[in-house]
């Protein structure tokens, strides 16, 4: 490739990168990161609204927590990776400082490497909650009423389990029905012998300075939950001053992937310094190529290949160069 088309084809991808990035990043909505919990995912299982009407902050790492957790409200819900001892005291310090956690949890039950962490007994258990009488479309969404909340009167749950609530000075917010019980996950199970409600569904404990409240969903506060029954009031009672939402602990599929590498590549390339730059280079090398000879003169050929080889005539060269045209 000659050396001016090569700046050109240069320029002209330089450009085209530029042109790609500005248009995914301005249409987000064809990588609509779909992840559980993902805070740009609108869809149902996401937490989009909850983003918005908190006006929350995200946290990509624990280590961004503040230290003083005084004025501020830590979401970390349906975690898919255990709390290292070092997150957990971090979190501990933030909460006995003066903070809120409210920490969400489901059947699998891992935000229970938090709470061993912080020093705590209470637990959730893991085990599936359905309620035949008090629930919305089918027994596994079920609905438990609370008389213990600030202008909540019921709260709705997507596939619920319970609670162990055993710290010194807990207060349970709201339990289950006497008609609930533990679906059995076992083969050869018995509905007839499971255990029955009402179990625990909400708790708070106090803990230094600070509050921690549990809550054994990880799906009320999802994009199809948070307007149920008192989910976004719940929400409301328990969320002080500034909301941050952990993200650090959430299972990251491809597309929020390449969505945040997209945004990455955008917001290098909308510099001004970068910007300017590609336009120079891309002028330049419009410039180069217009300007620019066509291609060698003939005696520049000649000489060459006299280089090469010194022992062919010189006149004759010239001659066959004019031949060929």
């Amino acid at each position: 490739m000659k050396p001016r088309t090569a700046v050109v084809a240069g320029a002209l991808a330089a450009l085209l990168v530029v042109s790609v990035a500005v248009y995914f990043a301005a249409s987000v909505s064809i990588l609509g990161a779909p992840d559980d919990f993902g805070p740009a995912n609108t869809s149902w299982n996401g937490l989009s609204t909850f983003v918005a009407d908190e006006h929350a902050t995200i946290l990509h790492n624990l280590t961004a927590l503040p230290p003083d957790g005084t004025g501020y409200t830590l979401l970390e819900d349906g975690p898919s990776s255990p709390y290292s001892p070092a997150e957990a005291v971090r979190v501990s310090s933030f909460v006995r400082s003066g903070g809120t956690l409210i920490l969400a949890d489901g059947q699998d039950a891992i935000g229970n490497t938090l709470l061993a962490g912080m020093g705590l007994s209470s637990r959730f258990s893991g085990a599936v909650l359905v309620d035949p009488l008090f629930n919305f479309l089918n027994s596994f969404l079920v609905v438990a009423p609370t008389n213990s909340m600030h202008n909540v009167s019921s709260i709705a749950f997507n596939y619920a389990t319970t609670l162990s609530v055993s710290d010194p000075g807990a207060q349970v917010l709201a339990y289950s029905s006497d008609f609930s019980y533990l679906y059995p996950t076992q083969p050869g199970g018995s509905i007839s012998g499971s255990p029955h409600g009402p179990f625990p569904m909400v708790a708070q404990i106090p803990d230094g300075k600070g509050t921690v409240y549990l809550i054994a969903d990880d799906s009320v506060f999802i994009n199809s939950m948070i307007g149920r029954d008192g989910n976004a009031n719940m929400l409301s009672d328990m969320a002080t001053g500034t909301v941050l939402l952990d993200t650090s602990h959430f299972s990251v599929g491809p597309a929020t992937i390449v969505r945040d590498f997209e945004l990455s590549v955008y917001s290098v390339l909308s510099l001004w310094e970068i910007k300017y730059s590609i336009v120079i280079v891309g002028v330049a090398g419009v410039l180069a190529y217009r300007l620019g000879p066509d291609s060698p003169p003939a005696d520049d050929e000649v000489e060459s290949a006299l280089r090469e080889h010194p022992e062919w005539d010189r006149e004759k060269l010239r001659k066959l160069k004019d031949e060929l045209g």
